[in-house]
């Protein structure tokens, strides 16, 4: 299983993700890293925990359709065995060169249905967006083309919360058939990760658990090395 580290960028400042209510979401508490800056928390991370997969939610792209270019350059560039899923809301980023570690993000969120059925993303990491009720203009789950083996099950009303992992849009999903899944939102122990595993996906996203210091190194590549891991 893949323990994922989740980092939210907004004003290009590290925050933290409540909810999915950006408007509220604020910096990261600057004791935690001594910093704010991307750049200084994930060389922080990547020391502590060489993740194998570090996920970016770019809500500056998201929300406000701008992309920082050259913090990308420089993450990808820097860090090269760490694999970058990086959502920035289906905007185009434009890099120096082509890195074999970054991976886009389509995020049914922003999908307007028709995407997929050209081969610009075939090669992206899937997110099926959920608050309440799916996210996007039309249910891209259902779309016979969908080429992305690899799909995230972003329940943003669970992210940064108390609530617990939404269940039963778990069990909607994983084991109906051969795309592997990922749960994010409501990951909050080790005993979540443990039932994700349970229901069958191949990793989670995580956000809290890092920077609250509530998982270790040893933890995650614990993780990486089980028999039952399924996430290539």
């Amino acid at each position: 299983m893949d323990i994922i580290p989740v980092i939210d960028i907004l004003n290009n400042q590290v925050v933290r993700a409540i909810k999915g209510d950006r408007d509220n979401y604020k910096s990261i508490n600057y004791a935690l890293y001594n910093s704010t800056d991307p750049r200084d928390i994930i060389d922080q991370i990547a020391r502590k925990y060489s993740p194998k997969i570090l996920y970016i939610a770019d809500l500056d792209a998201i929300v406000r359709n701008t992309i920082n270019f050259e913090l990308y350059d420089n993450l990808l560039s820097s860090y090269p065995r760490i694999n970058f899923w990086i959502d920035s809301g289906l905007k185009d980023i434009k890099l120096k060169k082509k890195y074999k570690n970054y991976y886009p993000v389509f995020c049914s969120e922003k999908s307007k249905g028709y995407e997929l059925t050209s081969n610009k993303f075939n090669n992206c990491i899937c997110s099926f967006d959920f608050m309440g009720k799916y996210l996007g203009k039309k249910p891209i789950f259902r779309h016979h083309r969908l080429g992305s083996s690899k799909i995230i099950l972003m329940d943003l009303l669970q992210v940064g919360s108390k609530n617990n992992i939404n269940y039963k849009l778990a069990k909607r999903f994983i084991r109906k058939n051969n795309h592997t899944y990922y749960i994010a939102g409501g990951i909050k122990s080790m005993f979540d990760i443990k039932r994700a595993k349970y229901f069958g996906a191949s990793g989670v996203l995580i956000s809290t658990m890092i920077h609250q210091n509530k998982i270790t190194k040893n933890m995650i590549q614990k993780e990486k090395t089980s028999p039952n891991n399924r996430a290539g």
